[in-house]
């Protein structure tokens, strides 16, 4: 049986196992979707195992790998090269080439969950929006909503938060002191949680904003993510067109308690 392997830390509560082998299933493919939780020590030994064997088709990579994998790839698909982050990779051969879907799967998941405007377009440049994060999937959201809106990248590393914003050319808004969280969660109309911890605070949050939480056992919003950049990785792996009815429905049949 063939595989693809879920690598990070931690995993075990990865609502992706369930998805992807309902989707492998419906198809018919004999392959099984794996977790590999590793420290960041054994990454690279994980990236050797991918590469030599042949039953691996390839990975979705997840919290920390998603930046520091790219190390060990041949290849990157040019939106995963501007991003500077990658959460799936097939093989071709003996090569290892990284994509990133969490960039569309943000993207359909926002038109999916929200209401314009929240979907970046049409607003003259005046949507303002507020990341909590500056790891992986931050960079995702950064690029989706590009450039369209205006994004303030909260971080309590002012070091991460500035180098995302100057990876990608982000002009209006920029890097935030996270003791300024608060006063720039207050002027966002859309705040993204890209964060594994429950920010910002509820009672910070107007009637009037949305908050966009990409912990997919926290929130619908999370989930409709997931679905939708484990739909495109499941693409890039076996060259079908993912079958997202089922995925979805397997992902609603899940439990998502936190």
């Amino acid at each position: 049986m063939n595989r693809v392997l879920l690598l990070g830390d931690p995993v075990s509560r990865s609502l992706s196992p369930v998805m992807q082998n309902a989707a492998f299933e419906a198809l018919g493919i004999d392959c099984q979707y794996v977790l590999r939780e590793l420290s960041p020590a054994e990454l690279a030994g994980a990236m050797s195992d991918l590469r030599s064997d042949e039953r691996i088709l390839g990975a979705n990579v997840t919290i920390p790998h998603k930046e520091s994998v790219i190390a060990f790839l041949d290849e990157l698909d040019p939106l995963a090269a501007r991003i500077g982050a990658v959460n799936t990779i097939n093989r071709e051969g003996t090569r290892l080439k990284g994509w990133n879907t969490d960039v569309e799967g943000f993207r359909r998941a926002l038109a999916e969950q929200l209401p314009s405007p929240a979907r970046g377009g049409g607003q003259g440049g005046g949507f303002r929006v507020a990341i909590i994060g500056a790891g992986g999937a931050a960079r995702a959201v950064a690029a989706a909503l590009q450039p369209a809106a205006e994004i303030s990248v909260i971080a309590r590393n002012l070091d991460q938060a500035r180098r995302l914003c100057r990876d990608l050319e982000i002009t209006r808004g920029g890097p935030v002191e996270v003791d300024q969280m608060q006063e720039t969660v207050a002027r966002a109309q859309l705040v993204v949680n890209a964060t594994p911890t429950d920010l910002p605070p509820p009672s910070w949050l107007r009637e009037d904003q949305r908050l966009f939480d990409l912990r997919s056992r926290r929130s619908p919003e999370g989930r409709a993510m997931l679905l939708h950049q484990g739909a495109a990785s499941f693409e890039i792996w076996t060259g079908r067109k993912a079958p997202l009815d089922v995925m979805r429905a397997a992902l609603d049949g899940a439990s998502v308690a936190a």
